[in-house]
């Protein structure tokens, strides 16, 4: 009778088996992968294609709301584990101090969010929009961004970039929200105490549009977290402490992000893992 030899040992199977007290087919079997693991290697490949498909921005719970919506449902810790085991660091948004306001705006309007309409009683879109500044690195100099977002359902309703921090950077964001939604008489405009959003120009463009304006207190970011929230977002899955090389690349790329990415793609926790175009077309549905 010939017996199998084994590579590694010069024993043969049978001899291995018998002194280990297991049985023979273990060995066959052994390379070969169980049901379980085979479910894991598919997984694994299905998460991966998620994760670099949203560049590093999703970690295993908004993955794990793709996969159910790709038909594919199985539990966060699962998803955890096979992301740990495969190498998979989701970016993460480091804290976020606003530099761009001096808190030097004239006769500052009063904070409506926290003496009318805090957050957590605003229940619709078109309540209160939000805005902010940021700043992003450009070869050599500073660009600055300005952002108008609807704040019950996170859209970025309008934004603009340039190499100032004039008023006429936040006028140009609050332009395109207006051009992208009609707002209603009474709307609050919420910001931090920036120069900028206490122009002169900018005040006479919400009381045209029948906005009211509210501002933060002094040195407050946490009264518009929504939006230092954003800033720190934008930051983290974007930038990634890098740099533009032009401001064309710069106007591209975060185009990509804000339009075609953030607002129509990105999961959001706080919207039932909605993107915000899917969030405010299911409100119009309910309506």
């Amino acid at each position: 009778m010939i017996y199998s030899i084994h590579d590694s040992t010069g024993h043969s199977i049978r001899l291995i088996s018998q002194t280990l007290q297991i049985p023979r087919s273990s060995y066959y079997h052994a390379a070969e992968p169980t049901r379980s693991e085979k479910s894991d290697t598919d997984l694994a490949e299905r998460i991966k294609a998620i994760f670099w498909e949203h560049k590093r921005r999703y970690g295993y719970r908004r993955i794990c709301e793709e996969l159910a919506d790709n038909g594919h449902p199985c539990a966060p810790a699962r998803v955890r584990r096979l992301m740990k085991q495969h190498g998979l660091v989701a970016l993460q948004p480091k804290s976020y101090k606003p530099q761009t306001s001096d808190g030097r705006a004239d006769a500052p309007s009063p904070n409506l969010l926290k003496d009318e309409l805090p957050p957590d009683k605003i229940k619709k879109i078109n309540q209160v929009w939000i805005g902010d500044i940021t700043y992003v690195c450009c070869g050599t100099k500073w660009l600055y961004l300005a952002v108008v977002m609807d704040i019950y359902s996170r859209r970025v309703l309008g934004w603009a970039l340039a190499d100032h921090l004039r008023s006429s950077l936040v006028e140009e964001a609050m332009l395109k929200a207006l051009k992208a939604r009609q707002c209603p008489t009474g709307l609050i405009f919420h910001s931090d105490r920036g120069n900028q959003y206490g122009s002169r120009r900018l005040r006479t463009l919400l009381k045209k549009a029948g906005i009211r304006q509210s501002m933060s207190g002094r040195a407050n970011p946490y009264d518009n977290a929504t939006m230092e929230s954003f800033m720190g977002t934008f930051k983290a899955e974007l930038i990634q402490d890098g740099s533009f090389i032009e401001e064309r690349d710069a106007q591209i790329e975060i185009s990509e992000y804000i339009d075609y990415y953030y607002n129509t793609k990105r999961k959001h926790s706080s919207l039932g893992y909605k993107n915000p175009n899917q969030f405010e077309a299911n409100l119009t549905k309910a309506a």
